[in-house]
């Protein structure tokens, strides 16, 4: 309500936060958190078994999980912040209300974490012999605050979908460790293992020719898909007996698929894990090069559409039951649509319907309530009103608009008065034709 609104047309709003988002995801999860814990397990091993060459190719590995965490895992991170500040302001605003010490302690942590890897990597070559155990205990220290960060950063994202308490307490503790908090920590540490394990397989099979290293790599990686597998399965489902009902009805409908094809695919990528953790067990030295490449992409499949799954099932909310997706407060909506809306928004550049200001209106109302998920044109035909609702009529759309949050549950109601429910019709319909080539309705008044 107090901020102005941005637009990227041609992606969509939601698009342009969830590509940063995914980027920087398949990093801190795969990079920064799975991958110095497979780097720290690799070295571990090679201690254990006085195999220099593994330990080499363990120091290898933590000089790419140093560069790409701290270029652009950071780079990924510090985007998620300004894109969500631009197209999102509402909702970044009341999550750093409330977690205003949740993140201030994540960045302590995350320079810890940076201050460590760099310790780490720059003493693998001056701690060896009797304070190799030291160089691994700071290998310990580091894989713990790599997944102390996504502890703290997951109580932030799960109380978007679950807040629990806090919309009756305020507490920031209930609103930290809510329903979802543990399930969803728990399933995206194991996913950050599968991550790591599918991008280091690729390198191993790519860059390492050695067969008996490939067989040490391969037999470690083996043993911990034999425990991740098993554990995004329980952690998963137990995820989802905990979001709302509305929310878990809405799963399938998130990613787009029908609900054979759904199944289908999960059940193949499953599959796809179970082999490759077998065999990485029994025939180390023999793991296919298409069958590596196959669970990279099960793997960023399966990251994918948890991410997905995640953003979409909150509708029509951003904040459960508290703020809907476009930004408006729960809350205020019945009050907004008694007073009119254009007279609550902070940068109306009109408070009332009249014939001279109908088309102004209603890309006002477009801007404030629909932009969030919705554009006229772009190549997302789902979310495009000029494929959506081409040849309908202002009367018909209008009608629509009064009960679309019931025909379509995640979707925010309209809020505004039956004039500004009619100037929003008018608006879109006049740019959906003039996309599609028509005369638009509104040119006069633009």
């Amino acid at each position: 309500m107090d901020y102005p609104v941005i637009e990227f047309s041609l992606l969509g709003n939601g698009m342009v936060i969830g590509l940063v988002a995914f980027i920087h995801v398949l990093i801190s999860h795969g990079v920064a958190i799975g991958g110095t814990a497979m780097m720290v397990s690799l070295e571990y091993r090679a201690y254990k078994t006085n195999n220099k060459r593994l330990d080499q190719f363990a120091r290898t590995l933590s000089k790419w999980v140093l560069i790409v965490t701290t270029t652009a895992g950071a780079i990924t991170g510090v985007g998620i912040w300004f894109t969500t500040m631009v197209i999102t302001p509402a909702s970044i605003g009341s999550l750093l209300r409330i977690f205003f010490w949740a993140w201030f302690a994540e960045w302590i942590v995350f320079v810890t974490e940076v201050s460590l890897l760099l310790l780490y990597y720059y003493t693998w070559d001056k701690w060896k012999g009797a304070k190799k155990n030291i160089h691994l205990r700071v290998g310990y220290a580091l894989v713990g605050f790599s997944w102390l960060t996504a502890a703290i950063i997951t109580g932030v994202l799960a109380a978007k979908l679950t807040p629990g308490l806090w919309t009756e307490t305020l507490s920031f503790w209930n609103a930290f460790f809510n329903p979802t908090y543990v399930p969803s920590l728990l399933f995206r540490t194991f996913i950050a293992i599968l991550l790591a394990v599918s991008f280091i397989s690729i390198i191993v099979k790519m860059r390492v020719k050695d067969n008996a290293l490939q067989q040490e790599v391969f037999g470690v990686f083996g043993k911990w898909m034999v425990v991740t597998i098993p554990s995004l399965l329980i952690f998963g489902v137990w995820y989802l007996f905990k979001i709302p009902e509305q929310a878990y009805d809405q799963v399938i409908w998130s990613t787009g698929m029908e609900p054979l094809v759904f199944t289908t695919i999960n059940i193949l990528g499953l599959a796809v894990l179970i082999i490759y953790a077998l065999w990485a067990i029994k025939l180390p030295k023999k793991v296919p090069v298409i069958l590596v490449f196959i669970v990279w992409a099960a793997s960023i499949g399966f990251v994918g559409e948890f991410e997905m799954v995640r953003e979409s099932v909150r509708k029509p909310y951003v904040i459960y039951d508290y703020l809907y997706a476009n930004g408006i407060p729960a809350s205020k909506a019945e009050e907004f649509s008694e007073e009119g809306f254009l007279e609550n928004w902070t940068f109306a550049t009109v408070d009332e319907v009249t014939e001279e200001t109908k088309y102004e209106a209603g890309r006002i109302l477009y801007e404030a309530q629909c932009l969030a998920c919705h554009s006229i044109d772009g190549w997302r035909s789902r979310r495009a009103f000029a494929d959506r609702v081409a040849g309908w009529g202002e009367d018909s759309l209008a009608d629509y608009i009064e009960t679309m949050h019931i025909s379509r549950p995640f979707m925010p109601p309209f809020v505004g008065t039956e004039e500004e429910r009619e100037a929003l019709a008018h608006y879109i319909t006049s740019e959906v034709d003039q996309a599609n080539g028509e005369v638009a309705k509104g040119g006069d008044e633009q």
